[in-house]
């Protein structure tokens, strides 16, 4: 696990270094920032729990068809109250925290009133969490390191060309836990 935080301290580290150097090559740098909505199953159980997710992220748009970014990603569910904790009570609560690096390719359209690229995207990469369901018979508790994959689509804003509006649909396992998110998010340039 050590490793792994060095590594993506390490990626951080080298993005953060290389935003100079994007603005000058007109790449654009930017804040990415989401808010949405997860379900989180046990696959051996179908047992599970649904949370609020916020994204934020500093990325670069290198060109029109590629980006790539690293973030914080944080899972958080309602307070479980251990007095209402019965059978049939539907209680369960997910919370989890990550950090991820993440690449996204995209079909850019043309759009005179954006420096930024619109269209659809699919981004890949990893994330290293923690995570937690409370609330269950068993509670479920974890960390590790897995795969992020996302679908979505850039919109622009009708009078900022340095923002765009995004919605996104992100799958990722904890482990034996597979989780899906919607999001809906703004990049910003800076």
């Amino acid at each position: 696990m050590k490793a792994k935080s060095a590594l993506l301290a390490l990626l951080l580290f080298s993005l953060l270094l290389s935003l100079p150097l994007a603005s000058s090559a007109n790449s654009i740098t930017y804040v990415d920032l989401a808010l949405g909505l997860s379900i989180h199953v046990l696959e051996d159980s179908n047992e599970g729990a649904a949370s609020e997710v916020v994204k934020a992220a500093v990325g670069v748009q290198w060109l029109p068809f590629l980006s790539s970014q690293v973030g914080i990603w944080s899972w958080y569910g309602e307070e479980v109250d251990s007095n209402k904790n019965s059978v049939g009570d539907d209680v369960a609560s997910f919370d989890g925290l990550s950090a991820s690096w993440e690449v996204a390719l995209q079909l850019p359209l043309e759009d005179k009133y954006s420096d930024f690229s619109i269209g659809p995207y699919y981004r890949f990469g990893r994330h290293c969490w923690s995570a937690v369901i409370s609330g269950l018979i068993q509670p479920w508790s974890k960390e590790g390191c897995s795969p992020l994959q996302t679908l979505g689509f850039v919109f622009p804003t009708i009078e900022d060309k340095w923002a765009v509006v995004y919605v996104e649909l992100t799958r990722t396992d904890f482990d034996d836990l597979t989780s899906s998110s919607f999001q809906l998010g703004a990049k910003l340039a800076f």
